[in-house]
């Protein structure tokens, strides 16, 4: 198996070359431990606790005792019932490297954050997939975290290869909710389980293959991810005459060119890469 080192200190140069070619980059101690604590705690509250900066708070949808949570920071509340968090996800640094990935363009940056607590189970937290939205992720772990703990994977470079599938689908006419995304999982090489420590920061491209481990009897996983995307990025749902409801329309020519507008292959190598959504086992 080929090994990576896509770890860097705080350098805005060396963290966006690492995210280029690899579509990931690892700054460890971002958090120190005084700080650990409080955001714990705090990181706790989000899960349960009323705030008018928390934008969703449930069960996770693949972690049968796990709990997730959304908030905004840059909500008028975010700074006085989460400070630390807060702070942490408005980060300068954050911002530089964001900046600089997607420059020229401008960015939403950190406009929602996520809280998930993993427990015990059978089955990993997510499958193999690139995400529909596109983003980069700057993601911490709360508690040192190992393959016991379900830890993230990540097959390196594939950020190229998730970006040109979304781009060809949306070309063809398919909308961003329904971009065919859980990668059959015979095509993964060399992926890469990224075992940290608690307060190091993990920045990566969500157009690369990923998933969650799986969660180990006695064992849980901390994380918080801020999501940054383009401005004005295609949304889910694409609004009555805007260019993402053109190209679903028959309108686009796409659509009924068939073998003229995209390659060609055979029924017995085509991968089974599947909407998550609407493929539910």
């Amino acid at each position: 198996m080929q090994s990576y080192d896509f770890t860097c200190s705080q350098d805005i140069d060396s963290a966006v070359k690492n995210m280029r070619n690899f579509g990931i980059t690892h700054v460890p101690n971002f958090i120190s431990e005084g700080e650990l604590g409080l955001i714990n705690t705090e990181f706790e509250k989000i899960l349960i606790n009323p705030s008018k900066a928390i934008i969703s708070q449930s069960g996770h949808p693949m972690n049968p005792d796990g709990r997730t949570a959304r908030f905004s920071p840059w909500h008028n509340d975010a700074l006085t019932d989460f400070p630390e968090i807060t702070k942490l996800f408005r980060n300068d640094f954050l911002k530089k490297i964001a900046e600089a990935y997607f420059a020229p363009h401008e960015i939403d940056f950190n406009d929602e954050v996520f809280a998930t607590h993993e427990k015990p189970a059978e089955t990993p937290i997510l499958p193999w997939h690139f995400d529909r939205m596109q983003s980069i992720k700057f993601w911490f772990y709360l508690t040192d975290t190992t393959k016991e703990n379900g830890a993230f994977e990540y097959c390196p470079s594939t950020h190229w290869e998730g970006h040109y599938r979304a781009g060809f689908h949306l070309s063809q006419g398919c909308g961003v909710e329904d971009i065919p995304n859980d990668i059959d999982e015979s095509l993964i090489r060399n992926p890469v389980s990224l075992e940290l420590k608690a307060g190091d920061l993990l920045i990566f491209d969500s157009d690369g293959f990923h998933r969650g481990g799986i969660v180990q009897p006695d064992q849980e996983r901390r994380v918080l991810r801020g999501h940054t995307h383009p401005k004005n990025l295609r949304r889910y749902s694409d609004k009555p005459l805007s260019a993402g409801w053109w190209l679903k329309s028959f309108l686009n020519i796409n659509k009924w060119t068939g073998n003229a507008s995209k390659r060609i292959l055979g029924d017995q190598v085509q991968d089974h890469t599947l909407n998550r959504k609407k493929h539910k086992n």
